[in-house]
């Protein structure tokens, strides 16, 4: 049974109070340690790693630390660990192509590159005369996007054939828990503040809140986000405890699906429910609208999960009858 420990709910309340206060991307790994949760696969959990990632979703950081997860998975394999040190200390960037495609996520100067496809891993160092990086404009400011062009460029190490992709598939299901996590955390945020919202406004003499439809809807919204935990972080879970079972890659399924759904959901109910305000440049809301439909969209959407999971649930039960 699975609950959360005492460090659990220290290391959130830590990272809640650290991106509430200007965030940086070496602050959160040398003052807050979050190195040791990105970089040290061996003493961080999967659990760290959500929490983490739902913190950052909610405070809609822009540091990589997906393409992070991704390259200490796979430095081992490509025997760069020390190399990693420079990112490890916040000296230098991360960036990764999260899906095998463009996009490379975090794509800017000073940075360690990872750039992986089918049957091909690279780890490339972007002062490499051979490297050049082309700055994308994405739905989402806040992450950094580029397009990387390295034809003429040494690889610092890469693998390739069946063992590259052997080493990706271990990698994957963690980077997917981060990504459900961070839109989990961006679902929860926005629910927050709208319900902050609509305990304050004033509409006919009463705060709209007090509207039976608005309740209604909050109510739902709710509802979604609490099943949306429940399902990360039961993911979470079994991949702590069990990550080659096959329920553990059923939970990491449904939780993608919801996450994405939740998260869109509750972005657009947040641009409703404020009204007018709500869609002038000015407002947080549609701040967290891009976060959501830009991950969807780079990630695969809920659709692609439920038939992940319909197909997992098959041959489970193909296997089992």
């Amino acid at each position: 049974m699975f609950t959360f420990t005492e460090e659990h709910r220290a290391l959130r309340e830590v990272l809640r109070d650290y991106f509430a206060d200007d965030p940086s991307w070496a602050g959160l790994l040398s003052d807050v340690g979050a190195d040791a949760i990105l970089f040290d696969r061996a003493d961080a959990t999967p659990i760290d790693v959500a929490i983490l990632a739902e913190e950052a979703g909610a405070a809609l950081f822009g540091g990589p630390i997906v393409p992070a997860l991704l390259a200490s998975g796979c430095a081992d394999a490509l025997g760069v660990t020390e190399r990693l040190a420079p990112a490890r200390d916040g000296a230098l960037g991360v960036a990764a192509n999260v899906v095998g495609a463009e996009p490379v996520w975090n794509a800017e100067g000073g940075c360690l590159i990872l750039l992986t496809g089918p049957g091909s891993v690279a780890l490339l160092d972007s002062a490499d005369d051979g490297v050049r990086i082309t700055a994308l404009n994405g739905l989402d400011p806040t992450r950094p996007l580029g397009r990387v062009r390295a034809g003429g460029a040494s690889a610092i190490a890469a693998l390739r054939g069946p063992a590259a992709d052997s080493l990706l598939a271990g990698i994957c299901p963690l980077v997917e828990l981060a990504i459900a996590a961070e839109l989990l955390g961006v679902a929860q945020r926005v629910l927050d503040g709208t319900v902050e919202y609509v305990r304050q406004r004033v509409q006919f003499g009463r705060t709209i809140g007090s509207f039976q439809a608005v309740k209604h809807r909050l109510a739902d919204l709710y509802g979604a986000v609490e099943l949306a935990r429940s399902a990360v972080y039961g993911a979470a879970w079994g991949l702590t405890a069990a990550p080659a079972d096959e329920q553990t890659a059923i939970d990491l399924a449904i939780a993608g699906a919801l996450s994405r759904d939740t998260a869109l959901t509750a972005t657009r109910a947040a641009i409703q429910l404020h009204g007018g305000i709500a869609i002038t440049w000015e407002h947080w809301a549609h701040r967290y609208l891009r976060r959501a439909n830009a991950v969807v969209s780079l990630t695969g959407s809920a659709g692609g999960y439920r038939s992940r999971l319909a197909d997992l649930v098959d041959r489970r039960d193909t296997h089992h009858g």
